[in-house]
């Protein structure tokens, strides 16, 4: 692909994205998003066969990073509180820092269509480990015994309201913000609240290497 085919591309998913969220996907057409690149509505098939392919790669651009992640604070050693306190701190940078808005794309009756079962199943996967994360610091005596499927329901949550609460644009101070998250959600189930100093500083050696080893390596 040519670069100036790149950016095309790359408009392409930016204004399908603000579309979605303003409008939903399904009150969404190719037209619309073809008006708002400006370019005529056959050129989008050039780039995209199907309004689907669309929605499927802004969903992979955030799914298919943070299911690394979450795997990466399973593989790494460690305590477990840790661990999650570093991977929700890189998860919700990344967030932040994206480039499109997401604030439409987690719309479970579109995530249900079959042509999207394989991004489904990606979400489906990074509910797993985080709730098989959660257990094993339950299990470990760091977590306080507690429904895993509701811890886990409620992290998505918070990661929801994060993606409200940054609106179309990437987030100036994404860091910051992200650690906030982390330390809300391990106050609320840290066996030993009085830990969270520690568990922070711990997690911010493990901060890097969850990054590195999420990172997609260039091909040689």
């Amino acid at each position: 692909m040519t670069r100036g085919g790149g950016v095309t591309r790359d408009r392409i998913l930016v204004e399908a994205s603000r579309l979605f969220a303003e409008r939903g996907y399904h009150g969404t057409s190719t037209r619309d998003i073809a008006d708002k690149v400006g370019m005529r509505q056959p050129s989008i098939y050039s780039h995209f066969a199907t309004k689907h392919l669309i929605l499927a790669e802004l969903l992979d651009a955030d799914l298919v990073p943070a299911r690394a992640r979450i795997r990466a604070a399973l593989d790494l050693a460690g305590p477990v509180a840790a661990r999650l306190h570093a991977y929700l701190q890189v998860d919700v940078a990344a967030i932040l820092s994206l480039p499109y808005d997401v604030r439409g794309l987690y719309n479970d009756d579109v995530l249900r269509a079959p042509e999207l079962a394989e991004q489904a199943g990606r979400r489906a996967e990074i509910h797993d480990l985080t709730r098989e994360l959660i257990e094993a610091g339950i299990h470990g005596g760091e977590l306080v015994p507690f429904d895993t499927g509701f811890v886990q329901h409620a992290i998505t949550g918070l990661l929801l309201e994060v993606v409200r609460e940054r609106g179309a644009a990437p987030s100036g101070a994404p860091a910051a913000r992200a650690l906030d998250v982390a330390d809300f959600v391990l106050r609320a189930v840290l066996v030993e609240a009085g830990t969270l100093d520690d568990v922070r500083a711990k997690a911010g050696a493990l901060v890097p290497d969850i990054t590195a080893m999420a990172t997609p390596r260039p091909v040689a």
